[in-house]
C-alpha cells in the first residue's frame, strides 16, 4: 500500500461548482427553509438570513474551500497539518457529518416512499408508513444508493451525479414554481413570504435562527465544503465559484418559498405548521388537487433528487478522512463508512415503526436531529473556524482566499472570523439552548 493515496481532481470548474451546489442544496432549502420561514414572520426572517447569507456565507465558504485547496486533505489531516492536535478537531466534524447523515438518509427514504406512492397512485399518510417497516427498507435502500455514487470516485461518481442531478432538480423546480404561483390564492402566500414585518426584527430569536439556518443551508460545518474544495487544482480561483454557489443556493431556497407558500395558502392551510409541513400537510393538499398524483410525485422527485444531492457530500467527508487516515483504498473506506452508517441510523428508521425507539420519551430521529442538526453543524463550524483563525498563520490564509482573484479581503477579515463569527455562533448555541428549555 503506498504511503500517499492518489489524490483526483475535478474534471473540469462546472463539474466543482454543480458538486458544491449539490451540496448545499438539498431537502434544506425545499423543506426546511420554508417551515423555519413560516414558523418566523414570513418576510421578516428574509432580511437576517440574507444578510447572513451575504455578510458570513461567502467568507466562511472561502475558508473552507482555501483550507482544503491548501492542504490537498480531508477534514481531518487538513486540520491535523495546521497543528498536530487539531486532528480531533477533524474527526469531531466527521462524526457529526456521519451522524447528521444517519438520520438525513430517513429522511431521504421516507421522501421516496411518498414518491413512490404518488406514482403508484397508491396514496398513503405518512402514519399509515409509521406502522408499518418500511422505513427500514428505503434507508438501506437510500443508503446503498449513495454509497454506489462515492463508490465510483470524485470524477465519474460525484461530479458525474451532480451533473446530472442538479441539472434535473432545477429543471424541474422552476417550471413547477412558476404553475404554483398562477393557484388561485397563491398571490397571499408569496406576499406573505416577501412582505416583512419590521418590528419582527427586534426579536433575537430570528437572528439566531437566521444564523442556523445559513449555516444549515450552505452546507457550512459538515466538513464537505472543504473536502471538495480539496479535490481542486491549483490555478483554481474561489471567488467566482462562491458567489455562483451561493446565489444558486439561496435562488433555490427562495423558488422554493414561492413553492411552498403558493401550494399552502391556494388550499387555505396555515404556513406555521413546522415540521410536518411537508409530510403531513403537503400529501394531502396533492392527494386533494386536480391532477395531484402527478404533481405530487413531480413534487417528491425534487425533494429526493435534492436529499440525494446533500447526502453524496455528507458521505464523502468520513470516506475521504477514514481513506486518508488508515490509508486504505475508497472502496474500504466507502464499505467502512456505509456500516457505520447503518449501525448508526438504524435506531433512526426504527424510530418510525411500530418499536417507536425513543430516548426520554422523544423519537431516536427527532432526538438525533435535536443535538446534530440544530447544535451539532453549528458547533462544528465553530470548532472549523477557531481552529483555522486561530491556530493557521495569516498571511497563509489571506493568501489562499486571494489567490488569482482580482478581488482581495482584506487583514480585517481574519479579525472578524477570529472574533466576530465566533461570538456570533456561541451566540445562536446559548440563545437555542435557552429558547428550546423555556
Amino acid at each position: 500500500m503506498k504511503s500517499d493515496i492518489e489524490r483526483e481532481e475535478w474534471k473540469s470548474s462546472s463539474g466543482f461548482i454543480l458538486a458544491c451546489i449539490g451540496s448545499a442544496v438539498g431537502i434544506g432549502n425545499i423543506w426546511r427553509f420554508p417551515y423555519i420561514v413560516g414558523e418566523n414572520g414570513g418576510g421578516a426572517f428574509l432580511i437576517p438570513f440574507l444578510m447572513v447569507v451575504v455578510g458570513l456565507g461567502i467568507s466562511l465558504m472561502m475558508l473552507e474551500f482555501a483550507v482544503g485547496k491548501y492542504f490537498r486533505s480531508s477534514i481531518v489531516k487538513s486540520l491535523e497539518k495546521i497543528k498536530n492536535n487539531l486532528k480531533w478537531s477533524g474527526v469531531f466534524i466527521a462524526c457529526v457529518s456521519l451522524a447528521v447523515l444517519s438520520y438525513y438518509l430517513v429522511v431521504i427514504g421516507w421522501i421516496g416512499f411518498f414518491l413512490s406512492s404518488f406514482a403508484a397512485e397508491t396514496f398513503m399518510e405518512f402514519e399509515q408508513m409509521t406502522d408499518t417497516y418500511f422505513s427500514i427498507v428505503s434507508f438501506l435502500v437510500v443508503a446503498l444508493i449513495v454509497m454506489a455514487v462515492i463508490g465510483k470516485g470524485v470524477i465519474g461518481g460525484i461530479e458525474k451525479f451532480n451533473k446530472i442531478s442538479v441539472l434535473i432538480l432545477i429543471s424541474i423546480l422552476i417550471p413547477f414554481s412558476a404553475y404554483a404561483v398562477t393557484l388561485p390564492g397563491a398571490f397571499d402566500g408569496i406576499s406573505y413570504f416577501i412582505t416583512p414585518d419590521f418590528s419582527s426584527l427586534y426579536n433575537p430569536k430570528i437572528w439566531a435562527t437566521a444564523l442556523g439556518q445559513a449555516f444549515f443551508s450552505l452546507s457550512l460545518g459538515s466538513g464537505a465544503l472543504l473536502t471538495y474544495g480539496s479535490y481542486l487544482g491549483k490555478r483554481q480561483f474561489l471567488l467566482k465559484p462562491t458567489i455562483t454557489i451561493i446565489s444558486t443556493n439561496t435562488a433555490v431556497s427562495i423558488l422554493a418559498g414561492f413553492l411552498i407558500f403558493s401550494l399552502v395558502f391556494s388550499n387555505n392551510q396555515s404556513p406555521s405548521q413546522g415540521l410536518p409541513l411537508v409530510f403531513n400537510i403537503l400529501p394531502d393538499i396533492f392527494a386533494s388537487m386536480e391532477h395531484g398524483t402527478v404533481l405530487g410525485a413531480v413534487f417528491f422527485s425534487l425533494l429526493f433528487v435534492a436529499g440525494l444531492t446533500s447526502a453524496v457530500g455528507l458521505f464523502q467527508v468520513p470516506t475521504a478522512s477514514i481513506q486518508e487516515s488508515l490509508k486504505t483504498s475508497r472502496r474500504k473506506a466507502t464499505l467502512i463508512v456505509f456500516g457505520l452508517v447503518v449501525a448508526i441510523g438504524m435506531p433512526s428508521a426504527l424510530s418510525y415503526t411500530p418499536l417507536e425507539i425513543q430516548v426520554n420519551q422523544i423519537k431516536f430521529l427527532d432526538f438525533m436531529d435535536d443535538i446534530f442538526g440544530t447544535y451539532g453543524i453549528t458547533l462544528a463550524e465553530l470548532v472549523f473556524v477557531v481552529s483555522v483563525s486561530w491556530f493557521m498563520c495569516k498571511t497563509r490564509i489571506l493568501e489562499n482566499l486571494n489567490k488569482n482573484s482580482r478581488f482581495n479581503f482584506p487583514d480585517w477579515t481574519i479579525y472578524v472570523m477570529k472574533f466576530v463569527v465566533p461570538a456570533l455562533i456561541i451566540f445562536v448555541i446559548i440563545f437555542s439552548a435557552i429558547f428550546d428549555n423555556a
